[in-house]
């Protein structure tokens, strides 16, 4: 560890920070902390033991502990002389490596309260107790009904969403059978549970089917359709008494929390702040899920969900007639800002932008119109976020996972198909991120689910060519260029037709694809529906419904965890706002490395100066 400490302080004086603390020892991971410093910019610096864990888990542990530190600091360095991790902890938000002192940009340090502070400090305490409840409902101390770490999942979210119901309807009596007068918020009570046992539980499970779809957490869809976080049928599986104490236990007792005047009371879950709630269960997620098991959904890396949404919200942010589209509001004072993914998973790409857009507002109205900038960004919570599946657990995952980072009401739906659903509506949407499935042949004439879609696919299609409006891409030309019914294609051909199709003019679209679709002889129709055909002697793209933004090559690790091995870009491009518009150079990248490794089907970080998403991000918001 010496060596590695020396090694971190030379390059730290390279860079400007010549000035260092006192090393100081966490008892409880064995790391060594220390600050540096130069020209009042503070790096925080964690080491660990040589091939110590840096996981997720442990990096955002690391970076709420640095957040929480007096000194205050800009950055966080943390690493076992291997694997390095970089953050800004203004930001926070990750970073290719620590910059020179004549790189950083002066930023606003805000003042931490008394409850973000609090938050902070508790981040790793509950953490672990996340990680502890969930090996017990899926290790062999539970044996309750669960069959896979996907489900201890589900029991858990259902618990946590109690519990935060509990705390923000102190009052709420039940009304249905047996339950009738009871109060919810104490047959909760761990305490209660213990005593009563089986009792208790019965009364749980019952409470959870009458609020399990209360007004407070119904989200509304583009047809005005009342949307549910969990379906009809869902109940909890548990039944063992002695998980339930364990898990409302575990909500519940956090010693004591002071307030902004400096009254002391017993902390509660509603006491943690939004974003170290949303970052505990963001954790859950990315460290239990399991590709691999039932119908689940490969949750997109967080490296190419962080890369994807920074360029989007770098071109809407730093153009301040894009920017204005943040602030605009309808009749109603609704703001008229949306983004989706029709195939949203558990919600990261969505959650992403969430914070990236408040980040922005935090960031460019500090001090002014404090409290209408709020008010309005509590209305996008409302009506901005959207997202739609087709697997229902996953609708249960991102509904709880935004309502953990503060949008309990954002629109997230069961669609049976994004394809063909009409709870989406054409041209409304400013963005859209998103990783569909794919797969050759995936849609096909062969079922008549599929025969459909492609029929729907094929209604701009006039005179054996493309319409300037409608869907197109269920058909391609013949050899004699007649655009005609194809028998079978990749369903995401198809997401790119309908994302353009939900996209306002001008709207901003990024989409991971097989590489195939953007280089195959076979998908040249495809990249001609976008860009247009090239005309030789002008050297310009002629029709096309699209400007291509960039192309971003991933490696073939990416989706390795989701059982293949198929290379993958993503490609982001902007809807035309009128047919004359021109295509401009386009930004192409390759990502050799995007900071993790698979061996033996496990995930093994390398840390983020082997993550090329950084560099090239970075490069894309230079115009490099």
């Amino acid at each position: 560890m010496e060596t590695t400490i020396q090694q971190v302080q030379e390059q730290l004086k390279m860079k400007g920070y010549g000035q260092f603390s006192d090393l100081t020892k966490n008892e409880e991971d064995g790391t060594t902390i220390f600050t540096a410093t130069g020209d009042e910019k503070i790096v925080y610096v964690k080491i660990f033991e040589k091939d110590a864990d840096l996981s997720y888990a442990v990096q955002q542990s690391a970076l709420s502990e640095a957040q929480y530190h007096e000194s205050v600091p800009d950055f966080i360095w943390a690493t076992n002389g291997e694997v390095n991790y970089y953050a800004d902890c203004i930001e926070a938000i990750p970073i290719a490596e620590i910059p020179s002192i004549a790189d950083v940009t002066k930023k606003e340090k805000k003042p931490l309260t008394r409850q973000e502070k609090w938050s902070l400090d508790i981040y790793s305490d509950l953490q672990k107790r996340f990680n502890d409840l969930h090996e017990r409902l899926y290790g062999p101390a539970g044996a309750d009904n669960i069959s896979s770490t996907n489900e201890a999942i589900d029991e858990i979210s259902k618990l946590l969403f109690m519990e935060i119901f509990r705390l923000y309807h102190p009052d709420y009596v039940l009304r249905e059978g047996e339950n009738d007068g009871l109060k919810l918020y104490d047959i909760l009570k761990h305490e209660y549970i213990k005593q009563h046992g089986k009792e208790a539980v019965k009364q749980i499970k019952t409470a959870f089917k009458e609020i399990k779809n209360h007004d407070d957490y119904v989200a509304i869809n583009d047809k005005g359709e009342k949307c549910y976080i969990f379906n009809e049928d869902e109940y909890i599986k548990l039944e063992n008494p002695a998980n339930y104490a364990a898990a409302f236990e575990a909500f519940q007792e956090l010693g004591e929390f002071e307030d902004e005047n400096g009254v002391r009371k017993k902390a509660t879950l509603k006491d943690v702040t939004a974003d170290i709630l949303g970052r505990l269960y963001d954790v859950l997620l990315r460290g239990k899920y399991d590709s691999k098991v039932g119908q689940a959904t490969y949750l997109t890396p967080r490296q190419v969900t962080e890369a994807m949404v920074e360029m989007v919200m770098h071109d809407l942010t730093a153009n301040p007639k894009e920017a204005a589209k943040l602030r605009r509001t309808d009749e109603n004072g609704n703001p008229t800002f949306r983004v989706l993914d029709p195939t949203c998973g558990s919600g990261g790409f969505l959650i992403k932008a969430y914070e990236a857009i408040k980040r922005y507002f935090t960031r460019e109205f500090a001090g002014m119109q404090t409290e209408k900038i709020k008010e309005h960004l509590d209305k996008m919570k409302e009506h901005s976020f959207v997202g739609a599946d087709k697997t229902r657990s996953m609708i249960v995952k991102a509904r709880l996972n935004m309502a953990m980072h503060g949008l309990p009401k954002a629109p997230i739906f069961w669609v049976n198909d994004s394809l063909m659903t009409d709870s989406l509506q054409p041209e409304t949407f400013d963005v859209i991120i998103t990783n569909p499935p794919f797969g050759s042949g995936s849609v096909s004439n062969k079922t008549k689910e599929g025969e459909a879609i492609l029929e729907r696919y094929t209604s701009g299609i006039e005179d054996g060519k493309p319409t300037g409006k409608g869907l197109c891409l269920g058909a391609k030309p013949n050899n004699k260029g007649v655009w005609k019914q194809v028998n079978s294609t990749d369903q995401a051909v198809l997401f790119i037709d309908r994302n353009l199709e939900l996209l306002k003019p001008g709207g901003y679209l990024m989409i991971v694809l097989p590489d195939g679709i953007l280089s195959n002889s076979s998908y040249k129709h495809v990249r001609e529906y976008l860009m247009g055909k090239k005309n030789e002697v002008t050297g310009e793209f002629e029709g096309g419904r699209a400007i291509v933004k960039a192309v971003v090559s991933l490696p073939t690790v990416t989706f390795q965890l989701s059982g293949t091995g198929a290379k993958t870009s993503f490609l982001y491009i902007k809807k035309k706002e009128h047919e004359n518009e021109k295509q401009g150079p386009v930004f192409m990248a390759v990502a050799e490395e995007i900071g993790f490794d698979v061996k033996n089907k496990v995930e093994v970080q390398l840390g983020n100066d082997r993550n090329d998403l950084l560099k090239i991000v970075e490069a894309y918001k230079k115009g490099m």
